[in-house]
């Protein structure tokens, strides 16, 4: 776009058939803080069967961040709550927080790993068909 440019139109494609995704914090003062962790996470699945995962991790890193180990665990696997423990461990350990004003490097590893299993969870959730809930 340039300099003196209008962005007139954005268009975002419909989720696909069996999608979910979801974004979650964690903030000290509620919804109108700056997140102190974040995990946003998209699964397209067929079944019960995860044909691909997307999850990231913000407020623990530099920038914000993808979680492609934890990602590739998911993807091509029946999703069963052992699988997505270790996801959520491996979530946990690729991110690289640190300790601030609005909590410790500590708390936001083990908020990356509750969040990441709520995250999965909920994502596939919302991927099953309406008739299947």
């Amino acid at each position: 776009m340039e300099p003196e440019g209008l962005l007139e139109k954005i268009t975002v494609p419909a989720p696909l058939v069996g999608s979910g995704t979801v974004y979650l914090k964690i903030s000290p003062r509620s919804k109108v803080d700056v997140a102190a962790v974040g995990v946003g996470a998209h699964l397209v699945m067929a079944g019960d069967v995860c044909q691909s995962a997307r999850i990231v991790l913000g407020a623990v890193a530099p920038v914000p961040m993808r979680a492609r180990k934890a990602e590739s665990l998911l993807t091509g696997q029946q999703l069963t709550t052992a699988l997505i423990n270790q996801a959520a461990a491996q979530a946990a350990d690729e991110a690289r927080p640190i300790t601030d004003v609005r909590t410790t490097a500590e708390y936001r590893k083990t908020m990356v790993y509750v969040l990441t299993r709520r995250a999965i969870n909920a994502c596939a959730e919302k991927a099953l068909p309406p008739c299947a809930k």
